[in-house]
């Protein structure tokens, strides 16, 4: 995760200067790229790009990305389990504070599955196994995991990780 600190006086007079900074980071560093980048204090500063898993605007506070970044860690979160606490809980992560993302967290699970049809397969061993293996072999066979996926959409939220082929859900 890295913010770019630009110079907005040498941006505004048709040149680059800047420089990349890694996140998380301690305060101080942080400190002393917007020093070097904004001539000793006396012009301003904007974060022209970034490598994060979160939205940021140019003139959002570092040492806030910093802390998110932070949290970011130590939660070990990812771009896809971020949007499915927005979604299924319409939290604004940038405003949330590190104690209710946990708390909202514990209501997250997870299923190993690369596509709809596994995920929805493997939820249902998950949690009805006793009853599927009960079946003759014949019905266990022919059930129809499509269906059930988008059955299971109707009632909870569903958000699909292809980098780890991982799906996140959420019973609300």
């Amino acid at each position: 995760m890295q913010i770019y600190i630009a110079d907005l006086d040498a941006y505004n007079n048709g040149y680059l200067k800047g420089e990349w900074i890694e996140l998380p980071t301690e305060n101080e560093e942080i400190e002393n790229v917007i020093f070097r980048q904004s001539k000793s204090g006396q012009s301003d500063f904007a974060i022209h790009d970034y490598e994060l898993p979160f939205e940021i605007g140019e003139y959002t506070d570092p040492f806030k990305i910093n802390k998110l970044c932070e949290t970011v860690k130590d939660l070990d979160l990812n771009i896809h389990l971020i949007e499915h606490l927005k979604y299924s809980y319409g939290i604004d992560f940038k405003n949330t504070d590190t104690y209710t993302l946990k708390s909202y967290l514990d209501n997250v699970y997870t299923i190993e599955a690369s596509n709809n049809n596994e995920f929805a397969q493997n939820y249902m061993y998950e949690f009805y196994k006793e009853l599927i293996e009960k079946l003759p072999w014949e019905l266990s066979y022919s059930i129809d995991y499509e269906t059930v996926f988008n059955k299971l959409q109707m009632t909870m939220n569903i958000t699909k990780d292809p980098d780890k082929e991982i799906y996140y859900y959420s019973n609300n």
